[in-house]
């Protein structure tokens, strides 16, 4: 909620893993044999909401370097709160942000 941690932006959520005709994101990483495709090679993402859309490898793999994986959130069992307050107030705009 900071907004301040991300320096690239965020690969496309899929919600099935994003596959092209060559390979899964696995085969997009440094070193890997379709690395030097992820600006061409398209595959069809079942993104969150359950539209269906032709896209890059390099928008969604993160192995390709052109965007971070989607951040994982710790998961409590009970909701996250300091003595200050709790997510929300640490939102951009709100009293807690700069903390």
């Amino acid at each position: 909620e900071c907004g301040d941690c991300l320096a690239q932006p965020v690969c496309a959520v899929t919600e099935e893993p994003f596959e092209t005709t060559y390979g899964d994101c696995s085969t997009y990483a440094s070193g890997e044999g379709n690395h030097a495709f992820c600006l061409e090679d398209e595959g069809l993402a079942v993104l969150k909401g359950g539209q269906v859309k032709s896209v890059r490898a390099n928008t969604v793999c993160s192995e390709c370097g052109d965007c971070l994986a989607q951040p994982v959130c710790a998961v409590t069992e009970e909701p996250f709160e300091t003595t200050y307050g709790d997510c929300s107030t640490y939102a951009s705009g709100e009293g807690n942000h700069a903390f």
